[in-house]
């Protein structure tokens, strides 16, 4: 008994001495108690108490977590660290409406639980005498069913509530980096979804031509699949070679550069998104894996199937004007393939496993037209680098 109470007069004498040594100010309205020290430890949870306490004695905590050590998490703090500081938010109506739904949801989701663990204790009772009258039970059943589907409506709304928040978000922050499925789906929909026309030049969509080959590409379906954006294209080539060796190169090497293969299936994931605040610049990065496939059947000059399969890192860059009527952009795509021998043999190389990179540059303007072109080309393979220019056009609209 006297150990303890000489302990607690240490403790208090101790606390009293830190105190006149530090001048510790306790702010008018303020949750927390400011000081200049080199560090601070701070105590972020407290039992009964609701607002943080900030203290630099590491001995002093040190005597009280000795009392109770579950009473105190201690954590060191920077000098620099603002304790007053808090996480920015960005304020807007959809993340309030998200706010005000996700209370009431969570008022429901209690109350449903509630006359659901009230009738299930309610049915174990082994005295018939207080079992709920089937009029109770019922109305406590339907109570439960209505709050289900009550719950289930708010669940929607909420998700599509924080699903633009998260769009508002990513176009109001500068840099945006790490992707989950959220954010991944967010993305895609400002890239290429109704708000994502001023990235209308992303990608090779469109006709294309070079040495005597034209090409004619599209996307038919595409989709949000977990991280990634799931999309389906297919390519229509013809080229005016005069021998069936030249034709099938010049062919083989228009869907090389182009998307790859008559039939395209791409898996796309965001690695970031930057920007300036009106999105006069951007620069976009994506990490895509690709399958192609050339089928004789959709008019491949070549009487067998071919298929690659490759791991491309893609990064965009594009500046408009001040009205919009004119984007200048940049595209570079740097590619590690792997071909069957039927796909080897019709670009002509050595090697069905090489790496393939691009330029692309270009303009938008108008806001409708879209004129590119592929200016260089870099492999691993020497007969496909640099072969020649091919440029392209898109009516966006």
């Amino acid at each position: 008994m006297k150990k303890k109470i000489l302990l607690i007069a240490f403790c208090l004498f101790t606390a009293f001495s830190v105190k006149a040594q530090l001048g510790f100010k306790l702010k008018p309205g303020a949750s927390g108690i400011t000081e200049n020290v080199t560090k601070k430890i701070k105590i972020d949870q407290i039992k009964d108490l609701k607002n943080n306490v900030e203290l630099s004695d590491e001995a002093f905590l040190y005597q009280i977590k000795q009392q109770d050590p579950n009473k105190f998490i201690i954590t060191l703090k920077d000098i620099n660290s603002d304790s007053t500081k808090k996480e920015d938010v960005y304020e807007t109506l959809d993340i309030i409406q998200y706010n005000y739904k996700t209370t009431i949801k969570k008022q429901k989701n209690e109350a449903r639980n509630n006359i659901l663990h009230d009738l299930y204790t309610n049915s174990r009772q082994s005295n018939k005498k207080i079992l709920f009258p089937d009029s109770i039970i019922k109305r406590k059943s339907d109570s439960v069913t209505l709050l289900g589907k009550q719950i289930a409506k708010l669940q929607v709304t909420t998700d599509s509530l924080y699903y633009l928040y998260v769009k508002d978000l990513m176009s109001f922050k500068s840099t945006n980096f790490g992707f989950g499925s959220l954010r991944s789906r967010a993305f895609f929909d400002l890239i290429y979804g109704n708000d994502g026309k001023r990235f209308n030049a992303l990608g090779n969509a469109g006709v294309n031509f070079g040495n005597n080959t034209g090409s004619v590409y599209s996307e038919i379906v595409n989709g949000n699949l977990g991280l990634f954006r799931v999309s389906l294209g297919t390519m229509i080539s013809s080229t005016g070679k005069e021998t069936d060796a030249d034709a099938k190169k010049e062919e083989a090497y228009q869907r090389l550069v182009t998307s790859g293969g008559n039939t395209v299936l791409n898996f796309e994931y965001p690695l970031a998104y930057l920007h300036s605040k009106n999105n006069q610049y951007n620069l976009i990065s994506r990490l895509i894996t690709r399958g192609t496939a050339d089928f004789p059947e959709f008019g491949t000059k070549t009487e067998k199937w071919a298929g690659s399969g490759s791991f491309d890192l893609d990064l965009y860059a594009d500046a408009t004007t001040s009205n919009n009527n004119l984007r200048f952009f940049c595209n570079f795509n740097a590619s590690k393939i792997y071909g069957t021998d039927v796909f080897k043999d019709n670009l002509g190389i050595n090697k069905s496993n090489f790496t393939f990179g691009q330029l692309s540059l270009g303009l938008v303007f108008l806001q409708n037209f879209k004129i590119s072109f592929i200016v260089a080309t870099f492999s691993s393979e020497k007969s496909l680098q640099n072969r020649h220019i091919i440029a392209g056009g898109q009516v966006l609209r």
